[in-house]
């Protein structure tokens, strides 16, 4: 990805984040191509953040219909959406947020779509889909050097997890350094810019689940985890069973298919239950979906896209989770 040089317009509106990370970071962000996948509660938030943030454009992989549920959770969607295209839906308030960007949107299936959809991009943003389908993107997106970042939201659980490959970056460190002026030693803030590389894993190594045919092998080479890991997990195969979040109309249902799941996910990693430090009720937090923590998970996922495309500040490594309970953040590096 080249970068773009600003206009006078594009310099005046950004004049604020400019001054935040830089012309060099905002004129990466000006040549960036995104493809969000699901433009849901937690996809449009990510839309609104990665839009104010002046990326060049953004195009909406979305094959889903308006319901009263969707209406209420997603703030791009008007009145008079119910029974039609998300994708479409959102196009005008979404493009209101920044005449700047060009936004397209594609009401196919994301899973029809070939390898050649998906090389054409900067970086991948996806919501809401299966397992299967995020390590087949994955594998697209290492092949053809595109960034992945994978983000989803249950009830007051979220996270994120990232494959931004072999990933360079810089930060401006503060530094106190001491100098001498006319026989005076004095102490002084100095600003370095210090580089790094991140190599993250690819997704097969990071997201073993019970149904996939990954070598478990690969397992005992992970370090101890946090336990909201095995959650994610846990849930993320819940989808990959309903293709949807656990719900409350289904309460009884879904609360037995997730203890199933729990089980399965506890015997595959080789932990003991009798040691779980999480509460004994913690599947009443994960039911449908919460406004405000797609509002979280929404602002997370978007400043690692910036930090991605920018390369400026280090990003995470590779995991975010968002606990439920206390409403902490906390990052884990999983994979081989």
């Amino acid at each position: 990805m080249s970068e773009k040089q600003l206009s006078v317009v594009e310099a005046e509106l950004y004049d604020r984040q400019i001054r935040l990370w830089g012309i060099e970071s905002q004129e990466k962000l000006r040549a960036a191509n995104v493809l969000l996948i699901n433009i849901r509660a937690l996809g449009s938030e990510i839309a609104k953040n990665i839009l104010l943030s002046g990326i060049n454009s953004l195009t909406i992989l979305d094959d889903g219909i308006v319901t009263d549920e969707e209406q209420a959770k997603n703030f791009l969607l008007s009145k008079s959406s119910k029974g039609k295209k998300i994708a479409e839906e959102v196009l005008l308030k979404a493009q209101a947020l920044n005449p700047l960007v060009e936004i397209k949107s594609d009401t196919d299936s994301p899973s029809s779509k070939d390898s050649n959809f998906f090389k054409n991009f900067t970086i991948i943003v996806a919501t809401c889909i299966k397992t299967d389908l995020l390590l087949k993107i994955d594998k697209i997106c290492r092949a053809n050097n595109v960034k992945l970042i994978y983000g989803d939201v249950f009830g007051s659980f979220g996270y994120s997890v990232a494959d931004f490959q072999d990933h360079d970056y810089h930060e401006d460190q503060v530094q106190m350094k001491k100098r001498s002026h006319d026989g005076v030693g004095k102490t002084e803030k100095t600003t370095v810019k210090v580089q790094g590389v991140i190599n993250y894993s690819e997704l097969n190594k990071v997201l073993i689940l019970p149904n996939t045919k990954q070598n478990v092998d690969t397992i005992k080479k992970l370090r101890r985890r946090n336990e909201l890991f095995f959650l994610m997990l846990v849930l993320m195969e819940f989808r990959n069973k309903n293709n949807r979040n656990p719900t409350e109309v289904s309460y009884e249902r879904d609360l037995k298919t997730l203890n199933s799941i729990k089980k399965e996910v506890y015997e595959l990693y080789q932990f003991d239950e009798s040691k779980s430090k999480l509460p004994a009720d913690i599947f009443e937090q994960v039911f449908d979906e919460f406004v405000p923590v797609c509002a979280i998970i929404g602002g997370v996922i978007a400043q690692e896209v910036i930090k991605a495309v920018s390369h400026k500040e280090v990003p995470i490594n590779n995991i975010f989770l968002f606990d439920p309970v206390t409403y902490d953040g906390k990052e884990e590096t999983i994979g081989a």
